[in-house]
């Protein structure tokens, strides 16, 4: 049996955690759901770590309008707090850590539709700041950090979800130094709903979904030396709505969302040789979940199950044996 702890709420769990530091944690037969502490249930919100921080942001719960919740982790007292909320509300959109800021990029507002403006906080600052607009607004795009470079990958900007033109292939990559936009080979297969990381100095875009292909379980790999795209054959359950994080140079996608319904599964892969293993599941199977790379494994946070909304918070160990 592997290492997992699940909480509905998390108090229990990170004060433990910040008890036992970078220790591992007790391996356990049992989730215990304990008080509620801050944390909003919701789906397609994202997530990222700042200053040893877990920052989620956006989301949705069910009302007429998208969130513009922002809620912080503190290691310190284990409580989720509120922090600055987004000047724009969003959901299905994707966020990442980069010069010290937290950087919001791409979704959707049932208040404007797509949304544009890129904005950005600083933890010391009150506010989040627009410091430049998405060339090509979208939802349900990926994004990743390559480099001085943040990328954003495939989305849908379509008028509706019927609109089948709408899944796009399109890559575009911001210059943290010069703060232009530039455009990098499309995607060999147009999506929404991937998921995407950076190891290595690749990119590797993942799964999503396209009509007529259905869910995917399509990678493709980026080289930036070669500035192409190439399909990389590995053998992974297709899925959308995921989410991935990297640990220990080797990639995780957790969760997700098929012909199944809402998965528990998580996939370790080793990039370099292309094999794959499989973790303990997700005790609570969901999709359109937010995951990062946190002390003692990976935290997997928020998300939609069949039950509806969640506010589950779950460390997951990613160790397992490769075949």
């Amino acid at each position: 049996m592997r290492n997992w702890i699940l909480v509905k709420r998390p108090l229990v769990f990170l004060m433990l955690l910040v008890a036992l530091g970078a220790a591992r944690i007790p391996r356990r037969s049992a989730w215990a759901p304990c008080q509620a502490t801050g944390f909003t249930p919701r789906r397609a919100l994202s997530a990222a770590v700042l200053d040893g921080r877990v920052y989620a942001t956006g989301g949705w719960n069910g009302e007429s309008t998208q969130l513009d919740t922002v809620e912080v982790l503190d290691p310190i007292t284990g409580r989720w707090q509120d922090a600055v909320p987004l000047t724009t509300a969003r959901s299905q959109h994707a966020m990442v850590a980069a010069d010290g800021k937290l950087w919001v990029l791409g979704g959707w507002s049932a208040d404007v539709g797509l949304v544009s403006a890129v904005q950005v906080l600083e933890p010391t600052k009150q506010s989040w700041v627009t410091v430049t607009h998405l060339p090509t607004p979208r939802r349900e795009p990926a994004a990743a950090l390559l480099g001085r470079r943040i990328v954003v990958a495939g989305g849908f900007n379509g008028r509706n979800d019927g609109d089948l033109h709408g899944y796009s292939d399109v890559v575009e990559s911001y210059d943290l130094d010069t703060g232009q936009w530039s455009k990098l080979p499309p995607l060999l297969v147009p999506r929404r709903g991937l998921t995407m990381v950076s190891v290595d100095g690749y990119l590797y875009a993942i799964g999503g979904y396209r009509p007529g292909d259905g869910f995917l379980n399509t990678v493709e790999r980026y080289d930036p030396l070669a500035n192409t795209w190439e399909y990389v054959g590995w053998w992974l359950v297709p899925r959308t709505w995921a989410a991935s994080v990297t640990v220990d140079g080797d990639i995780l996608v957790i969760g997700g969302y098929n012909l199944d319904g809402h998965l528990d599964l998580v996939e370790r892969i080793d990039p370099r040789r292309g094999v794959v293993c499989h973790p303990s599941p997700l005790q609570v199977p969901r999709s359109w979940l937010a995951a990062v790379a946190w002390t003692g494994g990976v935290l997997a946070v928020g998300g939609e199950s069949q039950q509806g909304f969640e506010a589950w918070v779950e460390l997951i160990d990613p160790d397992c044996p490769y075949p």
